[in-house]
């Protein structure tokens, strides 16, 4: 049975090409499609064929087609605010991306309005696949002939209608148009270049008119009753004529474009020879620094081996000496013992015997009263190593060489030509024939020559050197000055004044309230992060300005920094900083994919992490694909919290990856917290990120509505908070915590709710504070919070644009 228009025209606009389709005659579709057309029809970043009304192909300003759903920002897969009143929701365009970004060459786009079905759709993605729905209806027999009720197997290219085989047949007979080309579907599809068009493209306002006349002035396609009754002071034109037009414009600009692929080509193959040229020099003069670390070496093992040598040496002599000394005093000290012993031995016998021992006793006592102690030399030459001086070894190393430009062969010397001929080379590139011994003494002389113009070079070369040193020292000194007297500008660091804890118990009042919307110093637009600096100084992220703002606690404009973009030192979208050591800043470069750290004057230190190279695309059909290259150590996609705890870790809530990463204080990747996912422990796109004095660490699990509570090794403890609701203790939408040191108290920002509530450690409530509104004492999204030495806390206003204390 044939199927209706209506049916058709559903089946255009929604169906796609299912993988491995057998049609009625035994012939798969994707068969018939050749590579190129079944690239034509299928987005490149997701692998998936075009869909009208869903997966509609979208081309970009840099020409690339990509369907609508890759240029939307991606989603966690459900709606976390389904059935909360759209006044108290808060708007996409606190967390939406700002532009659009090619997800092929990664470019980004700003898109008027940010509606995507502004930008022009591929039209001729677009036929392909209305023409593969009619070959599979007229494979089915349900493809109507346009004069009669039997199935239309023909397709005439001119008239852009189908026909039967008997219609088809007359078709070609009749004289008005027998020179048109009347196909059947599997010849246009084998070949769809040759189609003129598939389907005409009629008015929207006067349907049964055909598109037949372009506007310049309003840059679209009418037709002729559009033409006279709303576009008669436009400049028109009938669209062949505009079509022909714009070929010859593009004909003119061909040669152009082949010059300039031309030159693309020689560039890149210039940029191949150079690669493969820098391996082998990296490879050749590797293997010289080698080998001349090597003699380096050896030198020093042989002075190494000398040193010790000597050592020995000394230590053989002093020795010696020792053990002569030794030797003589145990003689005395025995010889002194025995004539000692004697004497009282003589005593034990008759009185008789003793008197007539008695002249040898008396000797013997004179002898070892009188008897000198022999003299010695206690004090020997003591053994010690003096080194020459590290400075002189360090000199010795600097001058071993250097990487750079290779230097050419130059100097005199014996060559063999190209006739086997011995000939002398001299310094300045002539080939000198004759005599051997005539050629060794001018070779000789050339060699004087040489080692004098050499040693005139090393020490115009050594004179330069000390001039530029010089001038780099007047330089540093230079800078330093200044950042010493920028430093001194702003007020001493002052102590801060023990004060008792705060008591959260009791109602929380607002104070004072500064800042309004604007770009100048001291105003903001869309403030969110912030931090206490050594000074008792508040650092704001001025989000929308890409800029951070360093004010007194009392709002007073101190100084500001960062400009928009993506080299380094540039910020696009950052969302929270914290300090580093009490110093430096680290900042969250949140659409630039990096943590970036920054001196307290502003200036520029250096980047921890990068975004992916490419975007994560996984297709069982594409080998090679990866399922999540941004999970990667140390690469982020959409870093927005960021702190520091006590052993100068630095933790990055990586919002898109659904995880915490933790970086040593040189910037390398230490661990990872957490997975995605809705269980204890996993995360769902984490935001605001805490630590309190014991190093627990607090994230804020926006997508789950909770903040979950986490050891120093990353180890789940508890949830903070009862998820997703409006009471007492649950949250919509928590974006960021701040602990109080004294106490342990936790704050946390309920954003999508307005309002600021405080948890014990333990996670029991103890209070909030804080309504939707415009008035002083009302927030409007609050999207940061920090207390400083005083006992302060500072909530910054998203939406109004300001900051409160209380």
């Amino acid at each position: 049975m044939a199927a209706s228009p209506s049916e058709i025209g559903m089946l255009s606009r929604s169906a796609a090409v299912s993988s491995g389709m057998v049609t009625s005659m035994g012939e798969k579709v994707d068969d018939l499609l050749s590579e190129k057309v079944t690239k034509e029809i299928t987005c490149n970043p997701c692998g998936k064929v075009f869909r009208y009304g869903v997966r509609t192909p979208r081309i970009l300003p840099c020409l690339h087609t990509s369907c609508e759903r890759c240029l939307k920002p991606k989603s966690s897969g459900r709606d976390s605010r389904v059935g909360i009143p759209e006044e108290e929701l808060v708007s996409d365009e606190l967390f939406a991306q700002p532009r659009v970004t090619c997800p092929i060459c990664r470019k980004e786009f700003d898109v008027p309005g940010s509606d995507l079905s502004k930008l022009p759709m591929n039209y001729y993605a677009v036929k392909l696949l209305e023409l593969i729905d009619y070959f599979k209806l007229e494979r089915k027999g349900r493809l109507p002939c346009i004069g009669c009720t039997e199935p239309a197997h023909w397709r005439c290219i001119e008239c852009d209608e189908n026909y039967c085989q008997d219609h088809a047949d007359f078709h070609r007979k009749s004289r008005a148009t027998c020179d048109h080309r009347i196909l059947t579907f599997k010849q246009i599809l084998l070949s769809p270049r040759s189609l003129s068009t598939m389907r005409n493209q009629y008015c929207t306002i006067h349907n049964n008119k055909p598109l037949e006349i372009f506007c310049k002035t309003c840059n679209r396609a009418i037709c002729t009753l559009c033409a006279v009754t709303q576009h008669k002071t436009c400049d028109t034109k009938e669209v062949a004529d505009a079509v022909a037009a714009l070929k010859a414009k593009v004909d003119a600009l061909k040669p152009q474009i082949s010059m300039s692929l031309y030159s693309l080509r020689q560039a890149l193959t210039r940029v191949k020879t150079a690669a493969r040229e820098v391996n082998v020099d990296s490879q050749v003069s590797s293997r010289k620094v080698s080998g001349m670390i090597e003699v380096c070496i050896s030198a020093v093992r042989e002075k190494e081996r000398e040193l010790v040598s000597d050592l020995e040496r000394k230590k053989r002599q002093n020795t010696e000496i020792i053990n002569s000394q030794k030797e003589l005093l145990e003689g005395e000290l025995t010889s002194m013992q025995t004539g000692r012993e004697f004497v009282e031995r003589a005593f034990i016998g008759s009185e008789v015997e003793v008197l007539c021992l008695e002249p040898q006793i008396v000797a013997k006592m004179d002898e070892l009263i009188s008897g000198d102690c022999p003299t010695i030399n206690s004090e020997v030459d003591r053994i010690g190593f003096t080194p020459s001086g590290h400075d002189h070894i360090l000199k010795a190393i600097e001058v071993l060489g250097k990487v750079g430009p290779p230097k050419p062969d130059r100097g005199p010397r014996m060559i063999v030509d190209d006739n086997g001929e011995l000939v002398l080379l001299d310094n300045k590139g002539n080939v000198i024939r004759g005599e051997t011994k005539e050629l060794l003494r001018r070779l000789k002389e050339n060699i004087i020559e040489e080692e004098l113009r050499v040693e005139e070079e090393e020490r115009r070369r050594l004179q330069e050197e000390e001039e530029a040193r010089l001038a780099a020292l007047k330089e540093e000194e230079r800078k330093r000055a200044e950042e010493a007297a920028r430093l001194k500008a702003l007020e001493p660091p002052r102590t801060p004044t023990p004060l008792p804890p705060r008591d959260f118990t009791v109602p929380i009042n607002f104070s004072r309230t500064f800042g309004s919307q604007g770009n100048e110093p001291g105003l903001y637009s869309g403030p969110v992060g912030m931090c206490i600096t050594d000074k008792n100084y508040l650092a704001i992220c001025d989000v929308h300005n890409n800029r951070i703002q360093v004010v007194k606690p009392d709002g007073t404009y101190v100084l500001g920094f960062g400009v928009t973009g993506t080299a380094v030192g540039e910020l696009n979208g950052p969302n929270d900083i914290c300090m580093f050591n009490n110093r430096n800043f680290i900042i969250a470069d949140t659409y630039n994919d990096r943590i970036q750290l920054f001196a307290p004057t502003g200036r520029f230190i250096r980047t921890i992490g990068q975004k992916a190279r490419r975007r994560a695309i996984f297709h069982q059909n594409i080998p090679g694909s990866v399922k999540k290259p941004d999970a990667m150590e140390g690469i982020f996609d959409k870093p927005f919290g960021v702190c520091v705890n006590s052993k100068l870790q630095i933790l990055v809530s990586d919002m898109g990856n659904h995880r915490i990463q933790v970086f040593e204080r040189n910037g390398e990747f230490c661990r990872q917290i957490g997975t995605r996912g809705d269980d204890a422990g996993q995360l769902m796109y984490p935001y605001g990120i805490a630590v309190d004095p014991q190093d627990n660490i607090y994230v804020c699990d926006l997508g789950n509505h909770r903040v979950q509570k986490y050891n120093a090794d990353g180890r789940y403890l508890k949830q903070i908070g009862h998820g997703k609701g409006e009471n007492d203790g649950c949250f919509m939408q928590p974006r960021s915590v701040a602990v109080d040191t004294k106490t342990g108290c936790v704050s946390i920002v309920d954003t999508a709710l307005h309002r600021v509530q405080i948890f014990t450690s333990e996670g029991q409530f103890v209070n909030k504070f804080g309504a939707r509104g415009k008035e002083e004492n009302k927030f409007s999204s609050p999207c940061g919070i920090t207390t400083n030495f005083d006992g302060e806390i500072f909530v910054s206003d998203f939406r109004n644009n300001r900051i409160h204390v209380l």
